[in-house]
């Protein structure tokens, strides 16, 4: 997701997503043990984006 995507959302959206993409982080390193994880790259663009979602929580605060 781009940073002025998430800028759009309000704070509780901007939490339900970091809640959602650290289930999805979650179960991709499920995936990865069991090596049944497709494309390792999401496990990266996962914590990317919950950076992203951090970011701007602090900048708000």
């Amino acid at each position: 997701m781009k940073i002025f995507e998430l800028r759009e959302l309000t704070n509780d959206e901007l939490q339900q997503k970091l809640d959602d993409l650290r289930e999805e982080i979650f179960n991709l390193r499920f995936q990865h043990a069991s090596n049944r994880l497709d494309n390792p790259m999401k496990i990266k663009i996962a914590k990317k984006n919950i950076a992203q979602i951090k970011t701007l929580l602090t900048e708000r605060e």
